[in-house]
């Protein structure tokens, strides 16, 4: 089996990136009035703000550029790069099963350990006391957001997901 990567959708991005385009735009047309007028005071906003917005358009641009994964499926396991708070790997030998729960209003994919001490103490003390109030909160005590998933749904990654670790568990439990 190949692994699935999902891609975070850059929609976003873009538009910082589009935006920062405009301000350049309008820093370039600042300082260009301000050498025609004469205006010291003109030129050198005109001129700080081309830097600032060229600055911010580069960095947008960059990221945009850069096509950086949600979520990757592999044999084994589940690489979780959907938030700050994400665990990383996951191996599908400690996963007892997937679920879609509603988290703060969004529907997110919860992921259910075999063993939820062992796992968590494997984690960070940040990441471990982020597991305890999901726990705390009867919901999973990890969970994958795949709203910013570029062409694939909840429900097609969630079927996924199940899929693989089906598999999994068929050849190796």
């Amino acid at each position: 089996m190949e692994k699935i990567v999902i891609e975070m959708k850059q929609s976003k991005t873009i538009k910082l990136m589009s935006i920062g385009f405009l301000l350049l735009l309008l820093s370039i047309f600042i300082w260009i009035l301000g050498m025609r007028e004469k205006k010291i005071l003109l030129w050198l906003t005109g001129l700080l703000s081309m830097l600032l917005s060229c600055t911010g358009f580069l960095i947008y641009l960059g990221r945009a550029l850069q096509r950086k994964p949600l979520l990757t499926i592999t044999f084994d396991g589940i690489i979780d790069s959907s938030s700050v708070n994400s665990v990383g790997y996951i191996p599908f030998q400690d996963i007892e099963r997937f679920c879609i729960v509603n988290n703060s209003g969004q529907k997110v994919i919860g992921v259910i350990p075999k063993d939820e001490k062992y796992f968590t103490d494997k984690l960070s003390p940040i990441k471990q006391r982020l597991a305890k109030n999901n726990m705390d909160n009867q919901t999973p005590p990890f969970t994958i957001r795949v709203d910013k998933a570029k062409d694939m749904s909840l429900e097609d990654i969630y079927t996924l997901l199940t899929k693989r670790l089906s598999d999994y568990s068929s050849l190796y439990d």
